[in-house]
């Protein structure tokens, strides 16, 4: 738990959602508090989060600070300026592009199956690309881009593929987009190798790395180690660890990120790399 004190988790699924969950927002918040964390935030596949951080934050009294999150699914109408633009109005945090509606998640872990089991429309549908037929880029994704830019707030990759997150990252700071995410880089439905995350972090990126990627519950689980290997060749300077947690099978989300801190550590991560990674890192990231 010493590694929790003043810890952030950047991607935490909590119900009310759409499949069952590990734990409620209210038991969640009071989780976290016990665990002296500093700041967690809540994503949701299918809706905006803003309204329930809003009350989460008024419950905190500034003990742990809570974030809200959009991903642009099938549910929200996909990359949908409109939707975008309410969010961003409304205070949300972060911006992800398509995550399990990306065509990039359905060829690789299919369409509407665990562990991303979510709303698709019925028939005939292939996933969210950024680009068009001719390979150009969407007209819609630079609408949300600027609005993302606008707003001042983090744009995420998502499950989009590599090639379409890098032509992102690029399109994004040159829009002025300050903070971006590389979303969970080691996971296999976002299978960022090394050299591209470093590419990423040169353009400006942040890098996720996320334990639900090394736990029975990812259809294609990676060793701890091989996260590990990533960070020792990119550096720590610019990496998130987050858990992305909340299947059932997971349990408690603030104990099991307790718990895969602990197990980096005993691969060779110091205190302070770890602190580095979940404390001093996503607090810059996401309060600036």
């Amino acid at each position: 738990m010493e590694l929790l004190e003043g810890a952030y988790d950047i991607h935490v699924h909590a119900s009310p959602d759409v499949v069952p969950r590990a734990m409620d927002l209210v038991s969640l918040r009071r989780e976290a508090v016990k665990a002296g964390m500093a700041g967690i935030l809540i994503k949701d596949h299918c809706t905006c989060t803003a309204g329930r951080v809003a009350a989460l934050n008024q419950m905190e009294n500034g003990r742990c600070r809570f974030f809200s999150a959009l991903a642009l699914n099938p549910p929200v109408g996909g990359i949908n300026p409109t939707a975008a633009e309410a969010a961003l109005r409304a205070g949300v945090d972060v911006v992800y592009f398509p995550t399990y509606g990306a065509a990039n998640h359905i060829a690789i872990w299919g369409a509407g199956k665990p562990p991303t089991a979510f709303p698709l429309p019925k028939t005939g549908f292939k996933g969210i690309r950024i680009f068009d037929d001719r390979g150009a880029i969407r007209a819609e994704v630079f609408e949300v881009l600027k609005l993302i830019a606008e707003h001042q707030a983090v744009l995420a990759t998502g499950h989009i593929s590599p090639e379409e997150s890098m032509t992102l990252i690029r399109e994004a700071r040159a829009l002025g987009i300050e903070r971006v995410l590389v979303t969970h880089a080691s996971e296999p439905v976002t299978p960022f190798p090394a050299a591209l995350q470093k590419e990423a972090i040169d353009l400006g990126a942040w890098i996720e790395h996320a334990f639900f990627a090394v736990t029975p519950s990812c259809p294609t689980p990676v060793p701890l180690e091989t996260i590990g290997e990533m960070i020792r060749a990119t550096g720590v300077s610019q990496v998130i660890l987050s858990s992305d947690f909340g299947q059932v099978e997971n349990g408690n989300p603030v104990a099991a990120f307790g718990r895969y801190l602990e197990m980096m550590a005993s691969v060779d991560f110091t205190r302070e790399e770890l602190r580095q990674m979940t404390a001093k890192n996503p607090q810059h990231f996401l309060e600036g």
